[in-house]
């Protein structure tokens, strides 16, 4: 490393590169951001859900990622296809630099508890930090965790929903290509239940921003550890549930702002 940390919390000076430098469009953002880690989910069912796209599109460091809205959700803008810590944070970041107040989440999750199946609703209450960008907004000690909130008000309204789901610890990584079987047997020894790429590092910027961040995941493959199936994957298996999860996900966010 060329620095002993990568945060210090009285570096107060300006950002060379700016969040609310990036954004160049007249797109008015609403309070509440849904933000799906999945590429072409939107495209594919968003009209099932009254969604479409707007002509404008969030831009940042980093890439672009195409807007929805909808009548359901006038409060609600949906973003998807932002994969990867760094380039979701800049994503996000530059989306609350606009004017989003509350940042709500959809993930995919690789199942690492052998209780999780395919389809499964995973709610992580901390994520273990495998990723680099947090380690820039927040020091190493300091624990991936929702807005508690948020995260309390989620587990209600699913369950008033009669949807099942497991709440649970996760883990982040930047390097899916090392997710060997020791690394991953170690991550379920200590009661990790999935890993994902985005979640520790959306967290910690929420924490560093002050705006109130909750997500959940949807399982979207498993993981053999015994060395025995190669890794398979097939949207078709998950693809409803993500629709599903979408709405419920978009309902929530608008009982946040009705309340």
């Amino acid at each position: 490393m060329s620095r002993n940390q990568w945060f210090t919390s009285d570096d107060d000076s300006k950002s060379v590169i700016r969040p609310e430098h990036q954004q160049n469009s007249e797109y008015q953002y609403k309070k509440n951001l849904v933000v799906i880690f999945a590429t072409n989910m939107l495209s594919d069912f968003g009209s099932d859900l009254g969604l479409s796209k707007t002509p404008y599109k969030l831009r940042f460091f980093g890439g672009e990622s195409d807007i929805y809205e909808g009548v359901l959700f006038p409060d609600t803008t949906f973003i998807e296809g932002t994969i990867s810590a760094p380039i979701g944070v800049s994503a996000v970041e530059t989306a609350v630099s606009n004017g989003v107040k509350r940042v709500f989440v959809l993930g995919l999750i690789g199942a690492v508890a052998e209780s999780l199946r395919l389809g499964s609703i995973v709610i992580p209450q901390q994520c273990e930090r495998e990723e680099g960008t947090s380690y820039h907004y927040a020091s190493g000690d300091l624990p991936a965790t929702p807005d508690q909130s948020l995260f309390a008000d989620l587990c209600q309204f699913l369950s008033a929903a009669d949807i099942k789901y497991q709440v649970g610890n996760t883990v982040s990584t930047d390097a899916p290509y090392r997710q060997t079987i020791a690394t991953e047997l170690e991550w379920r020894k200590k009661g990790l239940v999935g890993v994902d790429m985005e979640m520790s590092a959306i967290f910690t910027l929420g924490r560093y921003l002050n705006v109130p961040t909750v997500g959940l995941f949807v399982v979207s493959d498993a993981h053999d550890l015994t060395g025995d199936q190669e890794w398979e994957w097939d949207r078709s298996i998950f693809r409803d549930t993500v629709k599903q999860m979408t709405m419920q996900l978009a309902q929530f966010a608008s009982n946040q702002v009705a309340n």
